[in-house]
């Protein structure tokens, strides 16, 4: 017969101590998992404690180079980390510095004390200087001005005659111009329809119109020989001169102080444009207030560029300079 099958738990397998066998083979397992965790603790340990000193030590060094930028964290730990020597020696540094500093100062102001002193001293002498060799060129200036005008009024002299006629003859011409505009524009004397225009045209204009200023008037003295006899009008070179009102172009003086110039003979005086660039008419022409006559300039005796405008009363000889009148009188009386 068969032998009869035991269905009991085969427990012996594990808990019999006499399998040898089976005992090494539950033993080992756990001794090795023991000693791969005693070994995975032991490195981790160390790892852990070389991280947290290297991290500790970061830390530290962050935080010392933080005070030095941050005033605030410097001032937490400044008696802890500065040595009180230290902190005498700064001061004690700075102290000097300061007297040094101090000390510069007032040599730096003494020095442009001084400085300004010598300038102030220098300017005053440079001053003196001037006025001594102003004094001495005025001087001297007017007494050759004075000999130039002297000469000049004997040419002007030499002329006088000349231009008496031609102004004689300008006078006779504006009346004329006059009688054939109130006889209807009939003439018989053979001036043309323009001279005729031109001759009874009313109305003034300024000898300057623009660019120009108001410069020294009617007698002035001081730099000319005697007192200035004239109005000036500085303006630019090439500044249009204008005819002041209707008239006739005589000849210029024969003056050399007033180099270029023109001289045109109105109904009641003449007046004389002077230092001009050029001339833009000649004599015997006929103008008509407003007309270009010459552009501003600096020649004969001028100092700058200007228009000097003279006016002349009947009877008298333009370029006289001493019988001249008072231009802007003259041109307030036409209403220009």
């Amino acid at each position: 017969m068969s032998a009869e099958m035991d269905h009991t738990p085969k427990r012996g397998f594990v808990d019999d101590p006499s399998d040898s066998s089976i005992e090494d083979i539950t033993a080992t397992p756990s001794r090795a998992k023991r000693g791969r965790a005693r070994s995975r603790f032991g490195k981790g340990a160390v790892a852990a404690t070389v991280a947290g000193a290297l991290a500790a030590g970061t830390l530290f060094a962050y935080a010392f180079a933080a005070r030095d930028d941050d005033p605030g964290l410097e001032s937490l730990g400044a008696e802890a980390a500065i040595p009180a020597a230290a902190v005498e020696a700064a001061q004690q540094g700075f102290a000097n510095r300061s007297a040094d500093v101090s000390r510069s100062v007032v040599r730096d102001g003494l020095s442009e004390a001084a400085a300004d002193t010598n300038a102030r001293d220098r300017a005053e002498a440079i001053d003196q200087a001037a006025d001594d060799a102003l004094r001495a060129e005025t001087s001297e200036t007017a007494e050759e001005r004075v000999r130039l005008m002297d000469g000049d009024m004997e040419l002007v002299e030499a002329q006088a005659a000349k231009l008496k006629a031609e102004a004689e003859e300008a006078e006779r011409l504006i009346a004329e111009a006059q009688q054939i505009a109130s006889a209807a524009g009939f003439s018989t004397s053979g001036m043309s329809a323009e001279d005729v225009k031109n001759l009874t045209t009313k109305g003034a204009s300024m000898p300057v119109k623009s660019n120009f200023r108001v410069g020294a008037g009617f007698g002035r003295t001081g730099i000319w020989a005697r007192y200035h006899t004239g109005q000036d009008f500085p303006a630019p070179t090439g500044t249009p001169v204008y005819a002041v009102a209707s008239g006739v172009v005589l000849s210029p003086t024969a003056g050399g102080w007033a180099g270029v110039n023109v001289v045109v003979q109105h109904r009641d005086g003449a007046t004389l444009s002077a230092h001009l660039s050029r001339s833009a008419v000649s004599p015997g022409q006929t103008v008509k207030a407003g007309d270009i006559i010459g552009y501003v300039g600096n020649t004969g005796r001028s100092y700058g560029s200007h228009l000097h405008f003279e006016f002349y009363k009947n009877g008298t000889t333009p370029g006289d300079v001493y019988s001249a009148s008072n231009p802007m009188t003259f041109l307030q009386g036409l209403g220009a």
